[in-house]
């Protein structure tokens, strides 16, 4: 009757170990998700929009060419803002 009560504590115990065990692994996984040491990965350019003013990645950018000069808008809405702007003025 002695060794049945001892292997019922041991598994017991072990499946306690692997409960805490568990829940450890899973704190450090979303420790290291938001780790802000890390080094900066290297991005592409950001433009400006003279529109909005608003900055956007280069390859993201709505292109507009107008007498050689390339400009860059956050959207097509922003860009005919711009024109219908800069052809009242």
């Amino acid at each position: 009757m002695n060794i049945f009560k001892v292997l019922i504590i041991i598994v017991l115990l072990y499946v306690v170990y692997k409960i805490v065990m568990m829940f450890r692994r899973g704190k450090s996984v979303e420790a290291t998700a938001y780790k802000v040491n890390e080094e900066p990965s290297r991005g592409e350019d950001l433009v400006q929009d003279p529109f909005c003013k608003t900055y956007v990645p280069k390859s993201q950018a709505y292109l507009m060419e107008s007498d050689g000069q390339q400009q860059y808008f956050c959207s097509r809405e922003c860009c005919d803002k711009y024109l219908s702007g800069k052809d009242k003025a």
